[in-house]
């Protein structure tokens, strides 16, 4: 039962707002979201990286723009996202990308950057997204354009030392160009091609005093983040185990961690997260795995994950996934199906 990936709130937020101001219904991204974003938490580093796909899918379906995705990384690239900062007050971009590439999960915990030759001039940025995570050609968009913004405020001609490339399967690209401003080109992928004369380059508002700041505050966040998720994961692998036991009291799930209740109350208030937040997670976690078995019966599921009544872990799923149980487990059987296909095909 892996960890979900998740995108850090602050971030959330941003994209919340813009999808808003474009008319995206409220009531349908709340629904997804499952909390009210608005409220100031400790208990939530972010959502998990299935619902931002789910986010990006419904905002996608409403506002209709092939180049939502550009839109919506020139407006991220405005509103002082701390990543910006440090790849901005850097020495010089290469100096900033590797700040990119090493601290950029404290937004994104859904993949990773690469910085690869493409030949003794040129060098490539990409995003790999993290194994069993969707992450569509119009979220890598949000992020590269936002990328190109920054480059762009660093070094006015930025543009006539890289090209942009789009996802030629999901995008036609007709208006990539007219809002980038750069040379662009088709793939099956996104990403962008960087001079290196361009990566190298002095950056003529670089600040070295107020990039290390930067630095150590990203820092102190990971760090916290992964003490969070050490605990997280200690805890929710006894979850685990009460739920399949259908036992997940907090005493028991305390007794499995050798722990008084207290004790277990007062470290998940030091590393700021519930006990409710992680069984959330849990039910979740263990519902989409379970899901797949095709012989277990979805009521059997439903007390698995420590429900009580179907109804409440149908109403649950929903929130989740967007989907009624039965209609995700033929999606499930409908994928299979096709993989099948693909392999006889292959054949």
């Amino acid at each position: 039962m892996p960890i979900l990936p998740q995108v850090a709130l602050p971030f959330v937020r941003l994209l919340y707002q813009f999808w808003l101001d474009y008319d995206v219904s409220k009531q349908v991204l709340d629904d997804i979201l499952g909390i009210d974003i608005s409220i100031e938490s400790r208990d939530k580093f972010g959502i998990s990286s299935h619902k931002m796909a789910r986010l990006h899918q419904v905002a996608v379906e409403h506002i209709k723009d092939p180049a939502m995705g550009i839109r919506l990384g020139q407006y991220i690239a405005k509103s002082g996202v701390s990543i910006a900062d440090m790849l901005m007050k850097s020495e010089t971009l290469a100096t900033g990308i590797e700040v990119l590439i090493t601290r950029s999960k404290v937004i994104t915990e859904s993949g990773y950057f690469e910085l690869t030759d493409v030949d003794v001039d040129t060098m490539r940025l990409s995003f790999t997204q993290g194994e069993g995570i969707v992450f569509s050609s119009y979220q890598k968009d949000m992020i590269f354009s936002a990328i190109q913004h920054w480059f762009l405020s660093v070094f006015p001609d930025a543009n006539q030392h890289l090209k942009y490339f789009f996802d030629a399967n999901s995008v036609s690209g007709i208006e990539h160009e007219k809002l980038l401003g750069c040379s662009i080109g088709k793939a099956d992928d996104t990403y962008i091609e960087i001079s290196k004369c361009l990566l190298v380059r002095n950056n003529p508002y670089a600040d070295k005093l107020l990039f290390n700041k930067n630095i150590i505050e990203t820092d102190k966040i990971i760090a916290k983040r992964m003490q969070r998720l050490d605990l997280y994961i200690e805890v929710r692998a006894a979850i685990k185990r009460c739920l399949l036991q259908r036992s997940a009291t907090q005493e028991n799930v305390a007794q499995q961690l050798n722990l008084t209740i207290r004790n277990l109350q007062r470290r998940l208030k030091e590393v700021g997260i519930t006990y409710q937040a992680i069984l959330d997670d849990s039910r979740e976690a263990l519902a989409l795995h379970l899901i797949k078995d095709l012989d277990i019966p979805l009521y059997e599921i439903s007390f698995l994950v420590g429900f009580t009544e179907p109804s409440a872990f149908y109403k649950a799923f929903r929130r989740w996934t967007g989907k009624r149980p039965g209609d995700y487990r033929q999606d499930v059987m409908q994928q299979s199906d096709q993989s099948e296909v693909d392999g006889s095909a292959a054949v």
